[in-house]
């Protein structure tokens, strides 16, 4: 299920798989929000995620409110890449940066047109656990 208010993405996912990342003491996440694929970067120490959790993605351009239970950064849209080598079907993948940390979100759909939002945009992106 995807929510859309003004400037704020809410979508329910299943933590696929978490696997070790190429640097030390950093994991990627990976996430599965019906047709949505999201991957994103996070350190061990801070990592409170499990495969096969749900969970709840929020992007938005305004704070939100957020426990200790939820993985909150902030950060910029770097870009949009569209990939077409992989299948006949294009597929385009949302760059975020929250100050070193990736986040990359895969739709078939432009998601800078689906959630009207534009490169350099402020972001926030958050991972809550369902309650």
């Amino acid at each position: 299920m995807m929510e859309s208010k003004a400037q704020e993405i809410i979508l329910d996912c299943e933590i696929k798989n978490i696997e070790k990342g190429s640097l030390k003491n950093l994991s990627i996440v990976k996430m599965s929000c019906n047709d949505i694929d999201v991957n994103f970067d996070i350190i061990d120490n801070i990592n409170i995620f499990k495969e096969n959790e749900k969970v709840k993605m929020l992007l938005s351009k305004s704070k939100p409110i957020y426990t200790s239970n939820d993985f909150c950064a902030h950060g910029y849209i770097v870009t949009e890449l569209k990939d077409t080598s992989i299948t006949a079907d294009a597929r385009y993948t949302m760059i975020i940066s929250l100050f070193g940390l990736l986040v990359k979100i895969s739709n078939k759909d432009s998601l800078l047109r689906l959630f009207q939002f534009h490169v350099m945009d402020h972001i926030y992106f958050c991972v809550k656990k369902n309650t």
